[in-house]
This record gives structure tokens, sequence and C-alpha cells, in this order.
């Protein structure tokens, strides 16, 4: 809990497919699919000093949220983060919604364990596959989520680079 008060309001789903439209379009999502998903949750923007985040829950917080800034009161985070925003309004995704995406979007590449093992240290690795796109949604041979990365297509292979990936949280979040 944070005495410095933070901005929490509530969104509707229709509210956060707009801030999602450039994320859903560079996946190649589905935005029905996606925009269902989403109506069944609680949404929810954090506005801090530095920067927003999104989050969903499935319970409603509002009551709660309301007691307690009447009290001085300040959550800092509700529920799961799923994006990040700037002043700025630059949109980060952030790894829970890799998990949600996986099932909604087509841009999205399947690896063997030893490739995933390097991904999830944050290293670029090297396919000779031809990939058509600039960025991927990477998962394992399960169709788990497990990083986001930028796709650079070489003359005879293609590098795929991590953005941001699970073994993050281990390197360097926290």
């Amino acid at each position: 809990m944070s005495s410095q008060k933070m901005l929490v309001k509530t969104i509707s789903a229709h509210e956060l497919m707009g801030i999602l439209e450039k994320i859903i379009m560079e996946f190649d999502c589905s935005y029905d699919e996606i925009y269902e998903h989403f109506s069944k949750c609680y949404i929810y923007e954090i506005i801090g000093e530095k920067f927003s985040q999104i989050s969903l829950s499935t319970s409603d917080f509002s009551n709660i949220i309301n007691v307690m800034s009447k009290i001085g009161l300040h959550p800092y985070m509700i529920g799961t983060p799923i994006l990040r925003v700037t002043k700025s309004k630059k949109i980060f995704p952030l790894l829970p919604l890799g998990n949600i995406l996986t099932k909604y979007c087509k841009k999205i590449i399947r690896l063997n364990e030893n490739l995933i093992n390097k991904i999830i240290y944050g290293k670029t690795i090297e396919i000779n596959d031809k990939i058509g796109f600039n960025r991927a949604i990477i998962v394992n041979k399960y169709g788990e989520f497990i990083a986001y990365a930028k796709i650079k297509r070489e003359k005879n292979y293609t590098l795929i680079i991590p953005e941001l990936d699970i073994g993050w949280y281990l390197r360097k979040g926290g």
C-alpha cells in the first residue's frame, strides 16, 4: 500500500481495445476474440507519476479502492498487469499479456526446448526458416508464452531477438 497518491480508474473493454490496437495489428490477432476475453474482466488503469499500468482482475475492487482513498491509502497494483504506458503514451506489453495473446494471434513462432532455453536467457538465436514478419510471440512446443521478439531476416537465416521473455524476471526484474 502506498501513501503516495495514485489514481486508479476503471476502463472498459472497448477502451482497452483502443489502447491495444497497435499490438493487435502487429501480432495479427483476432479482435473479436480478444474483445470477448477482456469483456469478462475488470480492467483498471493505475496512473503513476512516471508511467501507468493497465491490469486485469476477475473481481471488482471499485468500492474497496474508493474506501481506501478516502482514508489516504492508494494501491499501487490491482490485479495482473498487462500493459505499461509511458507519459508519452508509448505502450509496452507485459509478460502476462503474452499468455492471453498466444490464444488469439497468428504471428507466433513455436521453438524447440534448446532454442527456448537460449531465449529465456535473453540470447539472440538463429534459425534457418524464413519468417515473413518483424515481430512475433515465441511459444514452446505446448503453446505456452515464452517471449516477445523482434525478427530480423538475413540472407540465409533469420535472427530471433528477444525483447521481453519469461527469464527477464530472474535476470533483471527482481
